[in-house]
């Protein structure tokens, strides 16, 4: 293997010594904020897809949820549109990840419910009988291509944990398996919102839209500008979130859906075909964009 397709040597000590999974949960956020160049099951060096990072807020929820004992494993926005080689991409904003918190787990239900998003929770030893394969979460022309929320077995908990110590892989191995995913494609704030309102401080006025705070401004800086309904909005965010706002769709992209039962998968986009079970669907590698 060459030198650059392999993590360094700070990075892997790092990720060895872990021992627990909090200890997974600190090292993928610094991975996240980019203050640590590889994380296991990615192309080392990498940090995260640009579709996260140009995520307004979803790098800070992230991190924030990974340092509160929700500990993800994959994530992405929601889209619905053409990509520069115009093909049509619908996706529903989704992130998956393990909790060995009672009171983590019972957090994350309770703000899926609030936010109208599917909660699917596996029990390390069994599927969630409702979703045992979970649901497609991307479909790409009609074709199915990520999936979130199924379940893992214990040699795929081991493989996406692949080169951490031994007792942080077994942590992973005894955790519950949880994946917040949005009932339909396209943008919204609803899984960021979820997550700043399971683990963020309250009291810490923080922007609805990349979730900035007087500690933590968006890089060149950023102030607080009065907005509707007495919401936080920074000096950044501002112009798109009055444009949302003023166009009539900025409740429902900020708060999230109407709380519900699994609305099923995403239905293909007029242009092109539904995919179907003699078709051979388009498995995505974690270690790429999704695009």
């Amino acid at each position: 293997m060459r030198w650059h397709l392999t993590m360094n040597r700070a990075d892997r000590k790092a990720w060895r010594g872990a021992t627990d999974l909090a200890g997974l949960g600190e090292l993928t956020a610094q991975w996240l904020e980019g203050t640590r160049r590889s994380r296991p099951g990615y192309v080392p060096g990498y940090g995260p897809d640009p579709e996260t990072t140009d995520t307004p807020g979803l790098v800070r929820a992230l991190a924030l949820a990974n340092r509160a004992g929700f500990v993800t494993e994959a994530s992405q926005p929601g889209t619905d549109g053409p990509d520069s080689r115009q093909d049509w991409w619908a996706q529903r904003a989704s992130v998956s990840g393990f909790v060995a918190d009672p009171q983590v787990l019972t957090r994350l239900s309770m703000v899926a419910e609030q936010y109208g998003l599917l909660c699917i929770t596996h029990h390390p030893d069994s599927a969630d009988p409702a979703h045992p394969h979970g649901v497609v979460a991307t479909v790409v022309n009609g074709q199915e291509h990520t999936w979130f929320g199924a379940w893992m077995e214990p040699e795929t908990v081991r493989l996406v944990w692949k080169g951490t110590g031994p007792l942080a892989v077994a942590a992973a191995g005894r955790a519950w398996q949880v994946s917040l995913i949005a009932p339909r494609s396209g943008p919204t704030r609803a899984v960021t919102g979820a997550l700043f309102e399971a683990f963020a401080d309250p009291a810490q006025a923080r922007c609805v839209r990349c979730g900035c705070t007087e500690d933590d401004a968006c890089q060149g800086g950023c102030w607080w500008v009065p907005g509707a309904a007495m919401e936080d909005v920074c000096s950044a965010c501002a112009p798109d979130h009055f444009e949302e706002m003023a166009a009539g769709i900025g409740d429902g992209v900020a708060v999230g859906y109407p709380a519900g039962r699994d609305p099923g998968p995403i239905p293909p986009h007029p242009r092109f075909p539904a995919a179907g079970p003699d078709r051979d669907p388009i498995t995505s590698n974690p270690e790429e964009s999704s695009r």
